[in-house]
């Protein structure tokens, strides 16, 4: 997974799709709630936000964690932005 450059056509049809996050002992179910093309394509995979919502407990602190979802895997650099209701959003920048 290291080195691995992610692109924006990687995610974008996945909105709505679950994810899990393997992290202190836990898996932590996540959907994909947004995915948003930035302008600028500066990296090679294109330029890009993502946006998780996963449940109140346990939260999670800015960092990089394993994703995965069905047989692929991810190391993506996450930043909790919001506690809401529905539980809490995440995002990762791709720029």
């Amino acid at each position: 997974m290291q080195g691995r450059i992610y692109s924006y056509d990687e995610f974008s049809g996945r909105v709505g799709r679950n994810y899990e996050i393997h992290a202190a002992g836990h898996r932590l179910p996540v959907k994909l709630d947004a995915v948003q093309e930035l302008p600028g394509k500066v990296r090679q995979g294109g330029s890009f936000r993502l946006e998780f919502l996963g449940p109140h407990d346990p939260a999670l602190g800015q960092g990089v964690y394993p994703f995965h979802f069905g047989d692929e895997g991810y190391e993506i650099f996450i930043v909790p932005i919001a506690r809401e209701p529905r539980g809490i959003r995440y995002e990762a920048l791709f720029f």
